[in-house]
């Protein structure tokens, strides 16, 4: 289309007809345009230019900010004297990449794999030839399966170290306590969650919701926690007893040398239900903030990032007491309330200071980005928009996982592929990494969850699970 003005007219002719279709006719009539044909849709469309334009400003505004010699900024990863814009143009370094898989762990379970995590898990244990307990805190992989189990693995052996099956169904999420990881909190198809203490495997506490329980997290104090289910609501609940042992005295039995307090103890630690959430449709994602003031949720009818401020440690909580939620909107102009996509997956920047958002579920023909904001409310600018290139998936929700120094992310595909993205929104990496061994039809290539493991020489590795029923370990 030569004509510069009739094709912007077109544009908002077919914007119009999709998302505003009563302004249409008076548009048409303005403009002496012809009614738009939505079965050919213009590609790019006008909200597809519009982000695109915002995105190059801000980068343009991003790479005119010159930084305050005089702030010294720190260098040891606590991003002390660092602003959230100078986190932003931190570089990818030239040579890391993600290139193909190290390892795999295979038959970890006959069914297809779910979800990942890593931590040092600790095992406490009776050593018969020395007659004392001995603790250790392995290096361990998280993983969980269709098959109603949660598995932890030995990150270096690949070795299955225990097999905890807390729920009749299978589990979407899991947490360990930040204080004490005795402590697991998972969330099940079967419309419950438990806490579990992995010492002695007993189930300890379990909270039960009308459906899906398909998010579940700690916040960074252990003080809270918080379920969300596809029952429409988001459960808020708070400590009444200690993750840790209550201090020794003179009248307690001496500990092993080799053992730990923490976990000699009996699980005490124990949590009542304080706030409940009713939300219009599913909630997707559910994050706390790293002080603990926050509980950060989305939703799919919804354009708003919404901030639950949770009480300190010392303020009373009546259940039934109306807390204080504040919002930021998704969308570039705060006036716009259109919703054009479903915010699913939130992730924390090393830092703590930005958070990451990852979009799916779109109306029209973009494709997944994540949009990156400061933590706080306030922060409504938006630090960034890198575009993943995956086209998303109706059944397959995405996820990702921050590097380590905050420079990039890993992000899955429904079709094998894992993406490394900088923050300058390069796509480094795209590398096919679940699927490629044919395992019989029932096979799939779909990845559903990664995450990045620190190793012993300072490097990370990217850990991923998927529907070919695999762990793979790449770099």
């Amino acid at each position: 289309m030569s004509d510069p003005a009739l094709h912007l007219k077109t544009l908002v002719a077919h914007y119009l007809a999709q998302n505003y279709p009563s302004v249409l006719p008076p548009f048409l009539s303005a403009s002496h345009v012809p009614a738009p044909d939505l079965s050919q849709p213009p590609q790019p469309d006008l909200r597809m230019l519009v982000e695109d334009y915002l995105s190059t400003q801000i980068a343009k505004d991003l790479g005119e900010i010159q930084v305050d010699e005089r702030m010294e900024q720190a260098m040891d990863g606590s991003w002390r004297g660092w602003t959230t814009k100078e986190m932003m143009k931190v570089p990818l370094p030239a040579q890391v990449s993600l290139s193909a898989v190290k390892r795999s762990i295979e038959g970890i379970s006959a069914m297809n794999l779910l979800t990942v995590g890593e931590g040092r898990i600790p095992k406490r244990i009776f050593d018969t030839t020395s007659a004392s307990y001995r603790v250790s805190y392995t290096p361990s992989i998280i993983t969980t399966s269709v098959d109603k189990t949660l598995k932890i693995i030995d990150y270096k052996t690949g070795e299955v170290d225990r097999i905890l099956e807390p729920h009749k169904a299978a589990i979407l999420s899991f947490a360990v306590h930040p204080q004490n990881p005795r402590y697991l909190l998972t969330g099940s198809m079967d419309g419950t969650s438990v806490l579990t203490d992995i010492i002695t495997c007993q189930q300890l506490q379990s909270f039960k919701s009308t459906k899906f329980v398909v998010r579940v997290a700690f916040s960074s104090d252990g003080t809270y926690m918080a379920t969300a289910s596809y029952d429409h609501s988001i459960v808020v609940y708070r400590a009444v007893a200690s993750a840790l042992p209550p201090p020794s005295d003179d009248d307690d039995i001496p500990l092993d040398e080799s053992d730990d307090p923490a976990l000699a103890c009996d699980p005490t630690l124990r949590y009542q239900e304080v706030y409940r959430i009713k939300v219009e449709s599913n909630p997707e994602a559910i994050l706390f903030h790293p002080q603990s003031t926050w509980l950060l949720y989305t939703v799919r009818s919804s354009h708003l990032l919404y901030y639950v401020r949770l009480p300190s440690q010392n303020d009373d909580v009546d259940v039934g007491t109306e807390w204080e939620i504040k919002t930021k909107s998704f969308n570039p102009h705060p006036m716009d309330t259109h919703v054009s996509f479903a915010v699913l997956n939130l992730a924390l920047h090393p830092s703590g200071k930005i958070v990451a958002c990852q979009t799916g579920d779109h109306r029209g023909n973009t494709g997944e980005r994540i949009i990156l904001y400061g933590i706080e409310p306030e922060d409504t600018e938006r630090l960034g928009v890198l575009w993943t290139g995956s086209e998303g998936d109706d059944f397959v929700l995405p996820r990702m996982s921050w590097l380590p120094d905050g420079s990039g992310l890993i992000t899955t595909t429904p079709n094998g592929y894992l993406n490394l993205i900088a923050l300058s929104g390069e796509n480094r990496s795209s590398v096919k990494i679940h699927g490629a061994t044919d395992l019989g039809q029932a096979s799939s290539e779909v990845v559903r969850d990664c995450v990045i493991i620190l190793t012993e020489n300072g490097d990370w590795e990217a850990i991923s699970v998927g529907y070919d029923r695999q762990v793979r370990i790449s770099r």
